[in-house]
Parts: C-alpha cells; structure tokens; sequence
C-alpha cells in the first residue's frame, strides 16, 4: 500500500480509542463498555492487562500504538487506567511510566476507580485511607455495590449525569494545590478526561 493511500484511509476510518484495563477490574470494562455503540463517531476497544503492575500495563498500552499503526493526528488515543491505591510505590511507577510513554496517556485514580463513580452523585467524596473504604463510600450512593455491578445500567446514568460527574470531579482536582502530587490527592481522579472525549464526539455528530 503506498504511503499516499495509507493516508487517505487514516482521513477517512474514525478515530480508534483503546482503553487498557487491569484484567481483574470488572468494573471499568462493564462500565466503559456502554460508550460502544455501532453508530459511535469513533472505534472504542476496551482492553484487559493480565497484568496489574503499573510499568507493565503502560508498556502494554504503548505497543498498541505500534500493532494498529495508530496515530495522534487523526484523534486515535490510548488510555491506561490505573489505581494508585494511596501506595508510594504505584505512584513511583506511574511517574516513571508517565515520563517514558509520551504516546498513551496514562489515567490516575487515588486511591481506586470508585472514586469516579462516587462524582454521579456526590460534590465532595470523602477522604479515606485505602482502595477498600473507597468502594464502602461508593457502596453509599449504590447499594450492594460490587466490582461487578453494572454501575451505569442500575443507576440509569444519562448523558447529562456524565456532565455532572465531569464537573464535579474537575472542581475538586483544580482544587488542590498545583504543587501537590497525584499521591497526595485524596480523592482523586482523572477519568473525567476519557469520558469527556467520548461525549465530545457524540455531542458533535448531533449538532
């Protein structure tokens, strides 16, 4: 194929976004699966990482670029979601992994996704001191929740309470000090970046 017609085709296919998940994380599949739709203005993978160590799953995330010939320009992108679970260490890694890895962008929760989900309904998650009380203070706003549940099915999350979640978490980050590091957010995420894009997408096809 010539290189004039590899462009042609990369103008015309739709933007392809991965999202590389831990493998165990039920919950940020199910959940990201719902933004899949036939009719979507981009190709949504949602990949799951045997592993679950930081530096490996950024390296996973990376050779995607490399295996579908992916490129920035024409909006392709890929995420790798991890939880820093209040740990010093995970959050050594994601700073070394963050600093090789320029192509992907490398998406943060602190101390677990949870925290994410916690933003549908609340301004002002609480403070807690490990992975296992954020999804106890989750379980708060969803009863029965588990790792399982289809958080955006049960709780009936529209396009409008995606917005809000969005705002609730960007007025809570831009509140902590911008010298602060992400280990010293708590709590703190930065999903609201994924599915920002993604509604951005949607919202423009039906302007």
């Amino acid at each position: 194929m010539s290189q004039r017609t590899k462009e042609h085709f990369k103008r015309k296919r739709k933007p392809s976004i991965f999202i590389v998940c831990e493998g165990r994380n039920k919950t940020e599949r199910t959940y990201f699966n719902h933004f899949k739709e036939r009719t979507a203005p981009y190709n949504l993978h949602i990949v799951d990482c045997e592993a679950t160590d930081i530096s490996s799953m950024a390296k996973k995330a990376d050779s995607i670029f490399i295996e579908y010939q992916l490129d920035l320009k024409i909006g392709d992108r890929v995420y790798c979601l991890v939880d820093l679970d209040l740990e010093q260490y995970k959050y050594d890694k994601y700073v070394k992994a963050k600093n090789k890895y320029k192509r992907i962008e490398i998406i943060p929760s602190n101390p677990c996704f949870e925290v994410w989900l916690q933003y549908y309904f609340t301004k002002h998650p609480k403070v807690v001191n490990s992975s296992q009380k954020a999804k106890e203070e989750t379980a708060r706003f969803l009863p029965s929740y588990t790792e399982n549940m289809d958080v955006i099915a049960v709780a009936e999350l529209s396009l409008n309470k995606h917005v809000i979640a969005i705002n609730n978490s960007e007025i809570k980050n831009v509140n902590y000090p911008p010298e602060s590091k992400v280990i010293e957010r708590n709590p703190y995420t930065e999903i609201a970046t994924i599915v920002a894009e993604l509604i951005s997408y949607t919202t423009e096809r039906l302007a």
